[in-house]
């Protein structure tokens, strides 16, 4: 684990070799200036953000993803699509263009 001094905080970073961005960086400052209690609910907020299901990716996010959790999310798509209408076209063609 490194510590990281960060000029003007009031305490050091720790981080696992990885750089703060600047969102992260900018909760880590706000939150030290609650009290511990409105740091706990805080706290409770962000599990619950993570209790949530995603419900949007993009294609190289799903790429990205372990294979049994893509697989696992491209069925359950698919499940809740099976009796939707939608209309399917094609992307690419073999057939060439007419303009």
């Amino acid at each position: 684990m490194d510590i990281t001094f960060v000029e003007g905080a009031s305490c050091p970073r720790i981080v696992s070799g990885v750089e703060l961005n600047t969102v992260e960086q900018a909760i880590i400052d706000r939150l030290h200036e609650f009290h511990t209690e409105a740091q706990r609910r805080v706290l409770e907020f962000i599990e619950q953000l993570k209790a949530q299901p995603r419900t949007h990716y993009s294609a190289i996010e799903l790429m990205r993803l372990p294979a049994e959790e893509r697989d696992r999310i491209v069925a359950e798509v698919f499940r809740l699509a099976e009796n939707k209408d939608f209309k399917i076209s094609e992307a690419y063609s073999e057939e060439p263009r007419v303009d």
